[in-house]
């Protein structure tokens, strides 16, 4: 499962079969895997309280804190205006722990026998709460009215739903459709009212690219320009490459990538064998061609070509460096290369071992020097120019 798909889960905080089964159902649109809390037998739920919100929310923080997942809960009951609003949020304890729905229902049925018909309303009420592992945490309500029947009527649903006729339906609780329920239920108004919550929750965030300059190469330790030729890293480099890696062990790293040319190659392969991952080449990260000058010093280009270098670095775009590539060229391909990386690895912590042309593609007026790396996030590249 990759970042994004791992992204898109929640937990749901509730050990009642019926529940999960609903929220299932009113959240089937969501693009979104819901996760029992069966798959995580060692969680201890917290104890329930006599507030709806309060509950909720300390079902949602004890799953999201135990799993490291985003999390949902929801804290439901019966508020029936003869009893003053009993059971309430004690819904599920009313009478005690030796009753199953049915000794509930039996119970309230006793409390309201002597209720006249148009006395016997009620509302069922939720309250779901969403919470990510970094403590985030959001609630929604919703309240579905109706009138307490005199029998059980319907086998559907669970709970109170026997006895319970909404408004405005002639059919309990339990006797309607699964799907005509879940449009109409306190639960379904709750999850409804949160799915904009869970959608900026779930919602990937950027990629992080960790870039880093290759180490030195045997061009680099004679200062001449590289472009795209292929020196190979110095001893120098070596232990350079090896040092950058030891300063990464600890960190998260989803995906290593690197230019096709030596010497990013080979940094990338020893971040990558204390990584535990291996380097990915891509020719769009090489860096910028510069043609006839490859090989030769700054004094050799001076002499060579005096006004094209002079204009190249004036930072002119359109100059083409010994005849290779310009820096309008370079820009146009490494920051296309870095959208679509950017839309493919959405959530994920790339490091990218290049060049410092491509460095400055992205970031103008960078200065790196070897085998040192800078942090920038996908919402942080520049427009494709």
């Amino acid at each position: 499962m990759n970042a994004l798909e791992r992204g898109r889960e929640l937990v749901v905080a509730t050990g009642n079969a019926g529940k999960l089964c609903e929220i299932r159902e009113i959240l089937a649109d969501a693009r979104v895997a819901l996760r029992s809390l069966a798959e995580f037998p060692e969680i201890a739920m917290p104890d329930e309280g006599d507030d709806y919100s309060a509950n909720a929310i300390a079902k949602a923080r004890a799953v999201a804190a135990a799993t490291g997942r985003a999390a949902i809960a929801d804290d439901s009951g019966i508020e029936v205006d003869a009893l003053a609003g009993r059971p309430g949020p004690g819904s599920a304890r009313y009478g005690g722990p030796g009753l199953d729905d049915a000794g509930r229902v039996a119970l309230l049925l006793r409390e309201l026998a002597a209720c006249e018909p148009g006395a016997r309303g009620a509302r069922f009420v939720c309250v779901a709460a969403l919470a990510t592992p970094e403590g985030a945490v959001a609630t929604a309500r919703g309240e579905c009215a109706g009138e307490i029947l005199a029998a059980p009527r319907g086998s559907g649903g669970f709970g109170y739903d026997p006895v319970f006729v909404p408004s405005g339906e002639r059919a309990a609780m339990a006797e309607l459709p699964a799907a005509r329920k879940n449009e109409i239920s306190h639960r379904a108004v709750a999850f409804g009212a949160l799915r904009g919550a869970i959608e900026r929750a779930l919602a990937p965030t950027p990629a992080q690219f960790v870039l880093i300059r290759h180490a030195e190469s045997i061009w680099s330790a004679q200062e001449r320009w590289q472009g795209q030729a292929d020196p190979p890293l110095s001893a120098r480099g070596v232990a350079q490459a090896e040092a950058v890696a030891r300063a990464l062990a600890q960190e998260r790293a989803d995906r290593l990538l690197c230019s096709d040319l030596q010497r990013a190659r080979q940094t990338a392969e020893i971040v990558g064998r204390v990584l535990g991952l291996a380097p990915s080449g891509d020719p769009r990260l090489r860096e910028l061609d510069v043609g006839r000058w490859a090989g030769l010093t700054r004094g050799e280009i001076e002499a060579l070509d005096p006004e094209p270098l002079r204009r190249f670095e004036a930072e002119d775009p359109e100059v083409r460096a010994g005849g290779g590539e310009s820096r309008a060229e370079i820009r146009a391909r490494v920051r296309g290369a870095f959208r679509e990386l950017a839309r493919a690895h959405a959530g994920e912590r790339l490091i990218v071992v290049t060049h410092l042309g491509v460095v400055r593609a992205l970031k103008p007026g960078t200065e790196l020097e070897n085998a040192e790396s800078i942090t920038i996030s996908a919402d942080e590249l520049p427009a494709v120019e």
